[in-house]
């Protein structure tokens, strides 16, 4: 989740339902893995990306302002997945007043988006499964197995408690298994280093696992959000958390099937940009630095790539979102699972290719949405009648009425 504080928009938006207009929208420049931006880390060797898929804008969807009963309000969602069987699409919602899902309907026809709401339902424990985990999960990353369940990844977070929150504890990152009936039936904690905490060298609290994604050989595959604390340089740790949006190494870490559970196993280096500025937006959100939100497999070793960031101005208090959508290529990156910290590190990571700056869809969006929005989804959508794929991008508008449930498809390849 990100903290976004975009403009106040009437109860009941005149917003058009979806965007018949196209347009290509292709940017072809290759990112190294190297943070040079306002960072003193050393070079980092990268591979050569393959041949980057085209990217183009179909339509946008913009969903009704939600209903206010907490158990069954519609928004704030974090993440896609198709389910095969049925051909709805589940979407986790991240506040966790109480952990649940949507069922949702995606239809594209006649050069139309249209996105319904089915249904509402609590994610609950099975037997033998810690309820105070499941109920108050933060849930930010999901994908549906071909035997009809799905795997969510809780992000790893803290509550103090406060009213209106979760009872005080803690939350640490972790793979649970969800049946179809959303009763989590296993919970496989991630390694140490990934524990909650700068002491421990770990994740930032409620900045840590944020994407997931399932490879057509079966695996998972997760990424950070933010760098782990150790995998920063000592000078950005006396900084403020982060280096105040320098980006730096994230992680892309593997998952295989284990004793009816998950076991991690190899990890790549994902450099995360730094956060990019835009005119009268200068200050970076709290908690708002440009971060990795999403991942969905092309194949065993693509992934397309969500980035998103928040910034504020001094002249307006409307928030400015920005948004990113990567190609990338983690063959002949190298294994760092063993590496307890990055910051020094002499490593090939993972080859990006950037395929569109969200910017250059405003033109093509409702006013409302002239500063973008939190995006945060993604998953393959409908299937073109010519055979080619879409791509589905979601935006979690954190139940806030300045924010949106924004849908936006693209054909891609």
């Amino acid at each position: 989740m990100i903290c976004s504080l975009g403009k106040v928009v009437p109860e009941t938006p005149s917003i058009p339902p979806c965007l018949p207009a196209r347009a290509v929208v292709i940017v072809t420049i290759v990112l190294t893995a190297g943070i040079a931006c306002r960072s003193t880390r050393p070079p980092v060797a990268v591979t050569g990306a393959a041949v980057a898929p085209a990217v183009e804008f179909l339509a946008a969807f913009v969903l009704p302002p939600p209903p206010t009963d907490a158990p069954r309000r519609l928004g704030s969602f974090s993440s896609l997945a198709r389910d095969e069987r049925t051909g709805r699409y589940l979407a986790v919602i991240d506040d966790r007043q109480p952990s649940r899902i949507a069922w949702l309907e995606v239809r594209y026809e006649g050069g139309r988006l249209t996105v319904s709401p089915i249904d509402v339902q609590p994610v609950v424990a099975g037997a033998g499964v810690d309820r105070r985990r499941v109920t108050a999960a933060d849930l930010e990353g999901v994908a549906a197995l071909p035997d009809g369940t799905f795997v969510a990844v809780e992000e790893g977070h803290r509550s103090t408690g406060a009213p209106g929150q979760p009872p005080a504890g803690e939350w640490p990152v972790a793979l649970l298994t969800l049946s179809p009936a959303m009763t989590v039936t296993r919970i496989d904690d991630w390694p140490a280093m990934f524990d909650i905490g700068a002491a421990r060298g770990g994740i930032r609290d409620n900045q840590g696992a944020e994407g997931l994604t399932r490879t057509p050989d079966g695996r998972l595959i997760a990424g950070l959000e933010q760098p782990r604390y150790a995998d920063r340089t000592a000078t950005e740790r006396r900084g403020r958390p982060f280096g105040g949006g320098a980006g730096g190494p994230g992680r892309l870490v593997e998952f295989v099937a284990a004793d009816g559970g998950w076991r991690a196993r190899r990890q790549w280096l994902y450099p995360i940009a730094p956060t990019a500025l835009r005119p009268g937006f200068d200050t970076i959100c709290d908690d708002g630095e440009n971060g990795l939100t999403e991942l969905l497999a092309l194949d065993d070793a693509r992934f397309l790539t969500l980035e998103r960031a928040c910034l504020r101005g001094a002249q307006t208090p409307a928030a400015r979102n920005t948004g990113h959508l990567y190609y990338v290529d983690a063959a002949g990156a190298d294994d760092v699972s063993r590496l307890p910290s990055l910051a020094s590190a002499r490593v090939r990571g993972v080859a990006k290719t950037l395929l569109l700056d969200f910017d250059a869809l405003i033109p093509l969006l409702p006013p409302e949405l002239s500063q973008l929005d939190n995006f945060e989804g993604m998953a393959f959508g409908p299937t073109l009648p010519d055979g080619r794929r879409t791509v589905l991008v979601v935006s979690d508008d954190n139940f806030r009425p300045t924010q949106h449930t924004v849908f936006l498809l693209f054909r891609i390849g």
